[in-house]
């Protein structure tokens, strides 16, 4: 999984159906004003391939948002779709290689109540490789224009012992003085909780279509 993928879980709107199958774990609780979720997946595929997906997001997140619509934030209702509950409008994304940090900015708008535009959220992630393959990114909300009071957590990637890669993501999510007040912990999980399932399932299944394209050249 991409250590550059966090801060597009936050750009979330309304309900749609989620993903599940008894590979699939998904939970949030509400602690000291924070949201702690803890989700993992199994996908059936090499970790090789699956760290190959997450390059390529990576690059696609530097250069290319408008591909990265058409499958990793395929379905996440991004693009300033209505919603009676919560509007985003992811606008941009930039990097910079000398600092590190990545910057995502976007309107979130709470229909006839209020309007936040053009909202700014600064990144930086730290990535471990383990010898047995295991990847882990720690990342950490650095600046947010009143969306986000502090957000932070870490993505695990571990290849499965016979086959596959498990994607284990936790994060620890505390919302700015008045999403703070608005967001309940009902609406956080239509807000919130099926979009980290909806992504990571994007991501499983662009994995597992490459998996099978390796196997059928074989």
């Amino acid at each position: 999984m991409s250590d550059r993928i966090i801060i597009f879980l936050l750009f979330v709107t309304s309900f749609l159906p989620v993903f599940a199958n008894s590979s699939d774990s998904l939970s949030t609780i509400y602690n000291n004003g924070s949201f702690v979720t803890y989700y993992q997946l199994k996908v059936n595929a090499s970790d090789s391939i699956c760290k190959s997906v997450a390059n390529d997001f990576e690059y696609q997140l530097h250069s290319d948002l408008e591909t990265l619509f058409g499958w990793a934030l395929k379905g996440l209702n991004l693009r300033n779709e209505k919603n009676d509950l919560m509007v985003f409008y992811l606008k941009s994304t930039s990097y910079n290689k000398s600092t590190g940090v990545i910057r995502t900015v976007g309107d979130v708008i709470v229909p006839k109540i209020i309007t936040f535009p053009n909202i700014i959220l600064d990144s930086k992630i730290v990535r471990k490789n383990f010898n047995n393959k295991k990847s882990v990114a720690y990342f950490d909300l650095l600046y947010s224009d009143g969306f986000l009071k502090k957000m932070y957590g870490k993505l695990t990637l571990t290849p499965c012992k016979n086959s596959g890669t498990w994607f284990v993501f936790e994060t620890h999510t505390k919302f700015g003085w008045f999403f703070n007040a608005f967001i309940t912990q009902s609406r956080f999980k239509k807000i919130m909780e099926w979009r980290l399932r909806r992504f990571v399932y994007n991501i499983k299944e662009e994995a597992e279509r490459r998996e099978k394209h390796n196997t059928n050249l074989k």
